[in-house]
């Protein structure tokens, strides 16, 4: 799969959509420089090739009384290909677990829970985080304080797949 280096105009549209993804097309190609159709095509270009995956709204956790993030550090029992599975099918459904990632190193997988409180951690965890998931152990991280949270991507030198 050959490789196309972004350019410095797909850098500054990518730069700003993630700023704000709700602006509208004559707004951002005022902002980058083009013109109205030259940005709308680019932005079509970044789209298709699947460099903008998909747009969002971006909720604050702690309006919404989400006021606990815990990071759990994981080990499975064994390699068993079918509970591996289970695992990853049942980490999709409940919402509480906002990222799941499985991982080569010390630990298995790394999940992200974001919930109201620790007592509805603590719930989630007997409920979910047990060996019938095969699960041997957990490291649960409490988070304090967070200083920085983004989802804005660094832009230098990226490279995509055409």
């Amino acid at each position: 799969m050959p490789t196309k280096t972004l350019d410095n105009t797909d850098l500054r549209i990518l730069r700003s959509l993630q700023q704000n993804g709700k602006q509208q097309n004559n707004e951002l190609a005022e902002t980058i420089g083009l013109s109205n159709s030259a940005c709308l095509r680019r932005v079509n270009l970044l789209e298709q090739s699947g460099v903008i995956d998909k747009y969002v709204c971006l909720l604050d956790p702690k309006k919404l009384q989400l006021n606990v993030t815990v990071y759990v550090l994981g080990s499975f029992i064994e390699a068993d290909l079918k509970l591996k599975e289970r695992f990853i099918f049942e980490m999709k459904l409940i919402p509480q677990i906002t990222e799941c990632h499985l991982m080569a190193g010390d630990f298995d997988f790394i999940l992200k829970i974001q919930t109201h409180d620790l007592d509805e951690f603590y719930s989630l965890q007997k409920q979910y985080l047990t060996t019938s998931l095969g699960i041997k152990n957990l490291k649960t991280e409490i988070i304090l304080q967070t200083v920085k949270n983004t989802t804005e991507l660094p832009l230098s030198s990226c490279r995509y797949g055409k």
